[in-house]
C-alpha cells in the first residue's frame, strides 16, 4: 500500500468520539462485491472487498475513511488487474438562519494504486468538493458536486453533478442527479470529449410492517452515458476507460438488532468499448454489513 497516511487518518476517525463525548457516533462496516461480465472480449469477472469507518457528530459533521481492494479477472491474453483504493471524506454542517435547514460542505479525496501494465489506470487521484442543503423538515434536498481526477499519460477529468431530492408522501424518497463529465483528452476517453447522464434513485421505507424483515428497498436507474465517473454516494472512481451506457439495480436494507444493518444489492450495467466495438454487460451482487455505537 502506497498510502501509509491512511492509518493515521483511520486512528483520528476512530478517536473522534473519545474526545467529543456523547454527541458522536461511530459506524464501522465491511463490504463485498462480485460481478460477472457477459459479452466482453477482455474481462471475465470482478471481485472486491473493503472496510469503512465513519465518525459523525449529531450537529457539526463527520468524517469517513474507506479502504477497498478489487481484482479484475481478464480473458486469456489479457493481464489481470489488482487494485487498492483509498477514500477519505470530511463534512461540516451549518444551520441556515432563514429557515432552519442544514447547509453542508464536504470534501472527498480518492487515491488509487494498481498493477495495470499500461499505467493508464494506476496512481489515480481525485478531489471532489460538494455543497448540499437539507430543509428543516427533511422533505427537500439539493447539492452541487464537482470532481477533478488526474490520470497518468496525459489525462484529467472534470465532472459536475447537480442533485435534487424530495420526500414523496411519508415513506418515499426520490433523488435525481445529473452527470456532466469532460475528459481533457478524447484519445484516452473512447473518442469522447464529454458525456452526460441522468440517474434516479427511489427509496421506500416500510415502517412497522416489514415484509421479510426489510426496513427499506431502493431502486436505481441510470440513463445516458458517463465515463471516468466519480460517485459521491458510493465513494468510488470508475477509472477504466469504457463508457457506461446505463444501469439498473434493486436493493434492500435489513436492521440487525438496535445498531446493526445489512444492505444487499443486485444490479446490471451496460458498457461499451468503442475502440474495440465491443458492447458488454456487467451483472453484480453487493453486500454491506455495519454496526454503530
Amino acid at each position: 500500500m502506497k498510502y501509509p497516511y491512511a492509518f493515521a487518518a483511520l486512528a483520528t476517525v476512530l478517536a473522534a468520539p473519545a474526545w467529543a463525548g456523547d454527541d458522536w457516533t461511530t459506524t464501522t462496516g465491511a463490504q463485498g462485491v462480485y460481478g460477472s461480465y457477459s459479452g466482453s472480449v477482455q474481462r471475465d469477472s470482478v471481485t472486491g472487498y473493503g472496510a469503512a469507518v465513519t465518525a459523525e457528530h449529531r450537529e457539526k459533521g463527520g468524517a469517513t475513511l474507506m479502504l477497498n481492494h478489487t481484482a479484475v479477472k481478464m480473458k486469456p491474453g489479457n493481464a489481470d488487474i489488482d487494485q487498492n483504493a483509498l477514500f477519505a471524506s470530511g463534512r461540516l454542517n451549518f444551520k441556515s438562519g432563514e429557515d432552519g435547514g442544514t447547509l453542508t460542505t464536504r470534501m472527498d479525496v480518492h487515491a488509487i494504486d494498481n498493477d495495470d501494465a499500461t499505467k493508464d489506470t494506476d496512481e489515480v487521484t481525485a478531489y471532489a468538493p460538494q455543497v448540499s442543503y437539507l430543509s428543516a423538515d427533511k422533505r427537500r434536498y439539493a447539492d452541487l458536486g464537482y470532481a477533478h481526477t488526474d490520470y497518468r499519460n496525459n489525462l484529467s477529468v472534470d465532472q459536475w453533478t447537480p442533485t435534487a431530492g424530495f420526500l414523496l408522501g411519508q415513506n418515499n424518497w426520490l433523488q435525481v442527479r445529473g452527470w456532466f463529465i469532460e475528459p481533457s483528452n478524447p484519445a484516452r476517453a473512447q473518442g469522447k470529449d464529454s458525456t452526460s447522464a441522468v440517474e434516479g434513485k427511489l427509496t421506500h421505507w416500510f415502517g412497522p410492517a416489514q415484509p421479510l424483515g426489510l426496513n427499506n428497498v431502493r431502486l436505481s436507474l441510470l440513463a445516458g452515458e458517463r465515463i471516468y465517473a466519480v460517485d459521491q454516494d458510493a465513494g468510488s472512481v470508475s477509472n477504466l476507460s469504457d463508457i457506461q451506457r446505463g444501469s439498473l439495480s434493486l436493493g434492500g436494507e435489513w436492521k440487525i438488532g438496535k445498531t446493526g444493518s445489512a444492505i444487499a444489492i443486485l444490479g446490471r450495467e451496460q458498457n461499451r468499448n468503442a475502440t474495440l466495438g465491443n458492447d458488454y454487460d456487467l451483472t453484480y451482487g453487493y453486500l454491506w454489513l455495519s454496526g454503530q455505537w
